[in-house]
């Protein structure tokens, strides 16, 4: 799962080196938005990953978990992002390349964390190290999607 994470980042890096591209019957935001919120998300959970403390983890169920997790599709224009993951300014190219780099290394650094470190999803409940990473690939292809659709 770690490896087809960083072989989406891949993908999300050559899309920015295509500029960005809007098509409005696809999505209201170009794709250097997708990217961005892309990045955030990826930032901004495993921030918290790495700060979480393993004794909060609660298992609960979640039927919307237990769909998007085991179908690992995310349908499109229903859920609605954290307003911290949601991009305020439209950045430039060099913004999204230096903020991809960053995000990178965080990811990677998730295979030294402990298996039992958590997130807690808005929606889905408890995650543990193993469903976050997948959650992760999960949104990420998500918006790959998006993006592959404005650029067709």
């Amino acid at each position: 799962m770690m490896q087809k994470l960083l072989n989406q980042i891949d993908q999300l890096h050559s899309f920015i080196l295509k500029g960005n591209q809007h098509k409005s019957k696809v999505s209201e935001k170009g794709t250097y938005w997708q990217i961005d919120h892309s990045l955030q998300v990826l930032d901004g959970v495993a921030e918290v990953v790495e700060n979480s403390n393993p004794t909060d983890y609660q298992p609960t169920f979640s039927f919307t978990k237990l769909i998007i997790m085991s179908t690992g599709y995310i349908p499109r224009g229903k859920g609605r992002a954290p307003k911290q993951t949601v991009p305020q300014n439209e950045l430039s190219q060099e913004e999204l390349l230096e903020q991809l780099k960053k995000v990178r290394s965080k990811i990677t650094d998730l295979n030294k964390l402990d298996k039992n470190k958590t997130f807690k999803h808005p929606l889905f409940g408890w995650l543990n190290l193993k469903d976050t990473i997948k959650f992760m690939g999960i949104h990420t292809h998500h918006h790959i999607k998006i993006i592959n659709d404005i650029l067709k």
